[in-house]
């Protein structure tokens, strides 16, 4: 979906038509405003390659904040299954999910996940901008982007900064750049964006328990092998130098496989290579991240995403329709309320 087919909220819009707009381009949600005589609120769309980039406005009184939040039986009616990354600009807001609360103030950047309930709250004047990620276009470069849901990393540091500031440039980039450029631009953006994320939330001050690091040790060699199609959890214990009943433990901690887990990050990659331009062939894409028989990949890819492969290649800007995501969620863009 394109940022020309979302309706922008204008600052003449009543809370309402707001949450109305929200709960159709973004998540669907719940929404408590006490009064509606002091809201203002203006958002405008733009897609810029395969990202969508909202600038944001929302302005209530002190004692009157914004609350939005979205619970399990909103997730299991509204299917989205998009990663939201924040830059707030002015004013600051919470966020709060998976257990966590982060407070955004002027240049931090936080990430929020369509698929778990969250609750935001929105005090006074706030100004932010808001990029919408496809799931697979930034599991594919982080795998571990759910576990850094809600945290915040703070605007003072020199990775985070360069981060906001290419959001910032992307901003005004994105109604007039080509859309072959905004594809490559978007796509190193991406890269980048990643490596700020895992840089400025790893953490050092810890000792990180031996299975964890086993487990993230398996992790990179499955990562490494993608394109190996005789992957199988034999060969994988044997290179760890450990036996199939502990590498099947470690991933059970996670609520998956070992060899789900490989499917989902197959999937994620073959979707970003496709979307990105980085092959253009279905059959290319299904040889080069470990798929014997491209009728078996074409399945699994629709099944995940909700289209066909030939469907991504065809438009990648397209962000993903109706269907389950390379975590095993439905995702899609429904537009109800």
């Amino acid at each position: 979906m394109h940022g020309a087919d979302l309706a922008a909220v204008k600052p003449s819009d009543s809370f309402e038509l707001w949450h109305e707009a929200t709960c159709r381009n973004y998540s669907t949600t719940d929404c408590k405003l006490t009064s509606d005589a002091h809201f203002g609120a203006r958002i405008e769309v733009k897609s810029f390659g395969p990202l969508l980039v909202s600038d944001m406005v929302c302005s209530t009184v002190p004692d009157e904040p914004l609350h939005v939040s979205r619970h399990g039986a909103h997730i299991r009616k509204d299917a989205r299954d998009d990663i939201m990354l924040w830059l707030t600009l002015e004013g600051s807001a919470t966020i709060a999910q998976d257990g966590r609360a982060a407070q955004m103030r002027p240049g931090d950047l936080v990430l929020h996940d369509q698929t778990q309930p969250f609750e935001l709250e929105f005090r006074e004047n706030h100004c932010a901008i808001m990029v919408t990620i496809p799931r697979p276009l930034l599991i594919s470069r982080m795998p571990t982007a759910r576990r850094c849901v809600a945290r915040r990393i703070a605007a003072g540091t020199p990775v985070g900064a360069l981060a906001a500031s290419m959001i910032g440039q992307i901003s005004r980039m994105a109604a007039t750049t080509d859309p072959d450029v905004a594809l490559r631009i978007g796509a190193s953006a991406l890269d980048i964006l990643a490596t700020t994320i895992e840089a400025e939330l790893k953490d050092t001050s810890t000792p990180i328990p031996h299975r964890a690091r086993q487990l993230e040790q398996v992790k990179r060699y499955l990562m490494a092998h993608l394109d190996d199609a005789d992957l199988d959890i034999a060969r994988i214990a044997s290179s760890q130098s450990m036996a199939p009943r502990t590498l099947n433990r470690l991933f059970a901690a996670e609520g998956t496989t070992p060899i789900r887990w490989l499917w989902q990050q197959r999937l994620a990659a073959s979707y970003k290579a496709l979307a990105e331009g980085h092959i253009t062939q279905v059959i290319d894409a299904a040889l080069s991240f470990g798929f014997s028989d491209p009728s078996h990949f074409s399945r699994a890819f629709k099944a995940a995403f909700g289209q066909t492969p030939h469907a991504v290649a065809r438009d990648p800007s397209r962000t993903i329709a109706p269907g389950k995501s390379a975590g095993d969620k439905a995702s899609g863009r429904r537009r109800s309320n």
